[in-house]
């Protein structure tokens, strides 16, 4: 069932989202950004990505629905923070122990026998105003930016690669079988009240195969993949306004066992052309979780 189906009355608005331009030349090239510090020779060579902009993307508010969302049946859902994590300084000395606790929350949402943080992100939409070619972005420090095009963080072929590198070969060696269910979501929280930039999820069921296209993301120290989503007015877009530090995030980013429901879910941000520029700027911390259950798990 689509999520318009689920949800009729949510309040549908109308905003300007940024998609991988359809281009023939990705059938000869695959698109790829290079991510860091380049000699300034090489800067033309950081990317072979165009961007192409739908005007009136469809965006309906959640908001009211929110606890009906389930990360099994939609790819996304909002959980509830408790006040004594809200308030730790994750900027600061309290990252290693916020990211401790999360990872714990992620693993009893859904069920799962072990789980393992790999990343924790910063983002602030204050970044904009500077380069986004500066090394090590992301950190509290050095906050990467909102990211504004329409993208899963992981395909299905780097999904298992991805836990690989980050496991120790004894739990790869016990987890990446078929004895075991393998997801790997995000937990984005704001801390703020968000105004500007806001979260936006795609409704899995309105996006075709052919609309992904895998995405070369390279680092020194790693290349990803990703998809991006080519621009197609028949998607649906939901967020969750005035999201709250209380209110997390959990999406897929890949399931290798999805039942009936989405094995990924597309995101994005993008400014909100009705706000002014004197609200407060968009910051949120965001974590990327791998989760193992047993096969016999499934989504409902």
């Amino acid at each position: 069932m689509s999520m318009r189906k689920e949800f009729p009355s949510s309040a549908e608005s109308q905003i300007p989202l940024k998609f991988l331009k359809d281009s023939p030349s990705y059938d000869e090239s695959k698109p790829y950004y290079v991510s860091g510090l380049l000699p300034h020779h090489q800067e033309v060579f950081r990317t072979n990505i165009e961007y192409e902009i739908l005007s009136q993307s469809r965006l309906y508010d959640l908001r009211g629905y929110e606890r009906q969302l389930s990360i099994d049946r939609h790819g996304f859902e909002i959980i509830d923070i408790p006040s004594n994590t809200v308030s730790l300084d994750v900027r600061g000395s309290q990252k290693l122990q916020y990211m401790e606790m999360m990872t714990e929350l992620a693993r009893e949402t859904l069920g799962g026998s072990f789980a393992l943080c790999y990343d924790c992100r910063f983002r602030s939409s204050e970044s904009l105003k500077r380069s986004s070619t500066r090394q090590n972005i992301g950190t509290a420090v050095d906050p990467d930016i909102p990211a504004e095009a329409a993208h899963v963080d992981l395909t299905r072929e780097s999904a298992a690669r991805r836990a690989k590198r980050h496991l120790t070969a004894k739990e790869a060696d016990t987890y990446l079988n078929d004895d075991w269910r393998l997801r790997i979501i995000n937990i984005w929280r704001p801390f703020d009240i968000v105004n500007d930039f806001d979260l936006m999820y795609c409704d899995t069921s309105t996006v075709r195969p052919t609309d992904l296209v895998a995405v070369d993301r390279v680092s020194t120290e790693y290349v990803g993949e990703v998809y991006m989503l080519k621009p197609r007015d028949y998607y649906d877009w939901y967020w969750l306004s005035h999201q709250k530090p209380s209110e997390a995030s959990l999406f897929v980013s890949y399931d290798s066992r999805p039942g009936s429901g989405p094995s990924f879910c597309p995101h994005t941000s993008a400014k909100n052309t009705q706000v002014t520029n004197l609200c407060k700027p968009r910051e949120s911390v965001e974590l990327r979780i791998i989760v193992f259950s047993p096969d016999g798990d499934k989504a409902s």
